[in-house]
């Protein structure tokens, strides 16, 4: 369950997909999620190995940037919809129209921001999600 523990890690042993292909950006949002308890799945830096993420691994959160190069997590979004695992987007782009029809109204919050708040953003979506929350 979402809580805080005595020492601060808020997502203890949940395990959260991280989908950005800025290496800086990508270190910082593992950083910030490994601080909290989280276990990191990637990150992802490819198109390719964000979708065999999305599709294979127990997940209980993803974040992902909308854009990898020049595709977009258009086709991980849908993954994880089918999968019913919750998800946000961090990104300096605007969600595409494509995208935002098929989000299911997937928060976007835009960069950059600071590691709590990311963690908090990360922690409203799961509180927000019909999904049972309990580690793996």
């Amino acid at each position: 369950m979402v809580g805080k523990s005595d020492d601060g890690r808020f997502l203890e042993g949940l395990r959260v997909l991280v989908v950005e292909d800025e290496v800086w950006i990508a270190l910082d949002l593992e950083a910030a999620f490994v601080d909290v308890g989280a276990q990191v799945v990637g990150p992802c830096g490819t198109l390719e190995t964000a979708l065999v993420a999305a599709k294979n691994e127990a997940l209980a959160l993803a974040v992902l940037d909308i854009r990898l190069g020049t595709a977009t997590t258009e086709r991980v979004m849908d993954l994880l919809n089918e999968r019913g695992i919750p998800f946000f987007f961090y990104s300096g782009q605007t969600l595409p129209d494509e995208m935002r029809k098929k989000s299911n109204g997937a928060v976007v919050m835009v960069k950059p921001a600071m590691q709590q708040d990311i963690v908090g953003k990360a922690v409203e979506v799961l509180m927000a999600s019909s999904m049972p929350i309990s580690p793996s």
